[in-house]
This record gives structure tokens, sequence and C-alpha cells, in this order.
């Protein structure tokens, strides 16, 4: 029996996982070779990993599969005579996910190039990312503190070390023309040796299985349906639709599992209509969970529309005063706070009129104002939010950014990336309601830009 060498190991932790293999993974299973198992053995206990399972290929179809492991593999999706062929091959007999993987790696694949469409350029790939996966395998055994962060925390529900996605970071920037070198390796390591071995802070959010499902009722349900499944709906809503008597129950999220500590600066990252906003609403309290166990440790505040709570028929002093009593329970430095409201906003005496009057900058103004003028232990701002007209952005931008910087915890859910590696550290990418990434913001955007969501739906 031919024993299973590193480099092969090497291409099933690319292929499944896309990073390099740690070094007790290598160890493993190269032991498990010597001890009589084969590639396809090796490949398959490998497709039963909670990292792969639970992580990575959590509740999805077979077409999402195929094309996660082409961009591990090649840096590209599959093509669609590829997919075509590995449907057919999957229906054929007993095969699965293991046998493709098996195909796509062995060394002899001239009987599959025409088939697939796999070309030099893609074989090129692949042997660079097997080098620099080599090398980063290499390079991280000789440091026990980075073998001890690289690796995988296996616990229920599934959690990636966080360590795992600097490998996954520094594989997906491997193309046709990038052939790393021992320097690379070490620039991507340095990023491991920074993070702590323990995590110090306290959790102040933690979901286990969460679910949110939200209910319309409507007096025509079939015609009511119709309407809004219609045309892109499927690409634009956060969630599937279920029917139920007279009622449409959009399912906004579905199965998070989540642990946010003190201090972290979290970006929601995902196209209109992927979660972000329902999120936010369900750690702020807005929403109640329909399934699962959420537990919130701090006070969330939230940051998520442009119009007052209360009567438009209150003036802005009332308003201002409503919500300064709100938050405090009591008037103790109140007048500071109106008197910064007013100064800050510049209404001055429109102040004291009803805001059924105001005009719409003026309204978002006084929001703005309000809403930034006491710190907080945690923020939720939905990039919905706005600061008014032109000539009041300039102002808004610069206490936004102390009124952010003042906060413990953050959540900030944008499409400007400028604005996101401004005051973020970790991202968290969403996809129809689900979490379909959680790491380091730049591997979260990467992640992100790699995987068409529109495309490769649920």
């Amino acid at each position: 029996m031919i024993s299973v060498g590193s480099k092969q190991i090497q291409q099933l932790y690319i292929a499944y996982f896309g990073r390099p293999a740690d070094p007790n993974g290598i160890n493993y299973w190269l032991a498990k070779s010597k001890n009589g198992s084969n590639l396809k053995e090796i490949a398959i206990e490998l497709s039963r990993q909670d990292e792969y399972t639970k992580f990575i290929i959590f509740n999805r179809d077979t077409d999402y599969q195929i094309n996660q492991l082409y961009l591990n593999l090649f840096g590209r999706k599959v093509d669609f005579e590829g997919l075509k062929y590995w449907l057919s091959f999957l229906e054929k007999g007993n095969y699965n996910i293991s046998d493709i993987i098996c195909a796509l790696i062995s060394f002899d694949l001239e009987n599959i190039v025409n088939k697939l469409n796999i070309s030099s350029y893609d074989l090129k790939v692949l042997n660079n990312r097997i080098h620099a996966a080599q090398l980063f395998t290499e390079e991280l055994s000789l440091s026990l503190i980075w073998v001890d962060l690289y690796r995988p925390e296996s616990v229920e529900p599934w959690k990636e070390g966080k360590a795992l996605l600097a490998g996954i970071e520094f594989l997906s920037q491997v193309n046709f023309q990038n052939r790393v070198t021992i320097e690379n390796v070490k620039m991507s390591l340095s990023k491991i040796s920074s993070m702590p071995i323990e995590v110090v802070h306290k959790p102040v959010i933690e979901m286990r299985n969460i679910s949110l499902n939200i209910p319309i009722y409507h007096s025509d349900n079939k015609n009511f349906t119709s309407k809004i499944t219609k045309g892109m709906f499927k690409r634009v809503t956060g969630g599937k639709l279920r029917n139920l008597n007279r009622s449409t129950i959009i399912e906004a999220l579905s199965n998070l599992n989540l642990t946010v500590m003190n201090g972290e600066r979290v970006a929601l990252v995902g196209h209109n209509g992927s979660g972000k906003t329902s999120f936010l609403k369900l750690i702020s309290g807005i929403y109640k969970p329909t399934q699962g166990s959420l537990k919130v440790d701090v006070n969330v505040y939230p940051m998520l529309q442009k119009s007052f709570l209360t009567s438009t028929e209150l003036s802005g002093l009332e308003a201002a005063k409503a919500h300064y009593l709100l938050m405090k329970n009591c008037l103790d430095g109140y007048e500071v706070f109106i008197q910064d409201i007013i100064n800050f906003s510049g209404l001055g005496n429109y102040i004291s009129l009803p805001i059924k009057t105001y005009s719409e900058g003026m309204c978002a103004r006084l929001i703005f104002s309000i809403l930034t003028s006491i710190k907080h232990d945690c923020l939720a701002i939905d990039e919905g939010f706005g600061t008014g007209d032109a000539a009041f952005f300039e102002r808004a931008e610069q206490r936004m950014q102390k009124f952010i910087n003042s906060a413990g915890t953050l959540f900030l859910a944008s499409h400007s990336e400028q604005l996101l590696r401004q005051f973020c550290t970790r991202g968290i990418v969403f996809s129809q309601g689900f979490i379909v990434f959680d790491g380091t913001l730049d591997a979260a955007l990467n992640y992100y830009h790699t995987y068409d969501y529109s495309q490769l739906c649920f």
C-alpha cells in the first residue's frame, strides 16, 4: 500500500478548509497513513470534521460545496460544464465530496482535465498554494506558541481557532503569479504572534442556535406572497419565506452561533437584506429571538433610524428632554446636555418649535445631535442612519468618530470599507440570514469579495 505524504495532506487541507495544515494535523494523518489509512479514507474523515461541517458548509447545498472546493484549490468558481460534470458524477453512484476532492488533487489529472476545463493556469495556482502551505506549516512548527495558537477549537457549537483565519487569509492571496517566499510567511505569522493565548475580556453577547422569524399578516396571502417573491426578491432579502394561514413568515435570521467579547469592534458585512439590520435589532432588544439562547450582558444602544420615536407634535426641546430622561432616569446634568444639543445642531430658536415644522435636514441634525450626546457601553449602528445636509456632515463626522471611540463595544453595519477599517477589527459576513464567515476584518472582506452571494445562494 502506498502511504500518503505530507503534500497530499496539505492538498486535502487546502481543499476542505482553505488554509495550510497545522503541524499537529499533518503528523496525525501521516501516522494514520503509516497504520494503513489511504488517501480516500483520510479524505472521508476530514469531510466529517467540525471545522468543515459546522463552520464551512453548514446547511449548504452541493453546488456551493463544489464552488468552495474550486475557490480553495484554484482561486475561481467552478465553470458550468465542470459543475454539470460533478453533479452527474455524484448521481451515478455512491460518491460524495471526498471523491471529488481525491480526483481533483490526484497526481494524475489527465483523465479529467479535458472534461473539466482545468487549465495549466489552474494547476499553477494549485501548485503555488501547495508550496505556500508547506512553507507556512514548516515555519509554524518552529514555535511552540504558534503551534498552540494555530489549531482548531472544536467546541459545541463549532468555533474556529482565531489564528486559523491568518492561514486562510494568507493562502487566499496566493494566485498564478504569486509564489510566496519565506518572508511572506513570516509576515503572516507575525499576525499570529500578536494574538493572546487566552482571551481576558468577558463575553457580552452570546448566541446559541438563534433564529428570528418575522410574521407579516395580510388579507390575501397568495396574492401578497406572489408579489414580494417575484423578480429579484431572493437576492435582496435576508431570509426565506413560509406561508402560514393568513400570514407570511420571513425567516430573517437562521442558526446564529456567536460570542462577542467586551471591547470588540465588529463590522457587519453583507449585501442589502442579508440580515445585518435584523441582527442589530435583535441584540438591541427590538426583536426577540424565535428560538435559541441569547445572552446580552451589556446595554446595547441602537442607532438604526432617521425618525423620532416620540410624537412630532413635541418640540425639539421636549424630544431632547424625553431622551435624556429615558437614558438617565433623572435631570441631573440636563442643562449642559441641552446646551450642547442646541449648539451642535445649529437649530437656534427652532429648538422650541414642534418637530413637525422642521425640514428633513433639521430633523436629521436634531436626531444625530441627541443620539450622539451620551457615552454608551455598546453601540449598534446601521449605515442607513443619516446626518442631514452637506454643511452639517463634516462636524457630524468628527462627532461620530468621538462617539464611537468612547464606546466599549461596537457593531457597525456598512458597505463603506473605509469606514469599517477605521473603526472595526473583526468582521462578520451575512448571507440570507446566515453568518457565513466570522474572523478578522481583512479576512472577512476578502471572503465577501471572493464569494458572489447573489449567485451562491442556499
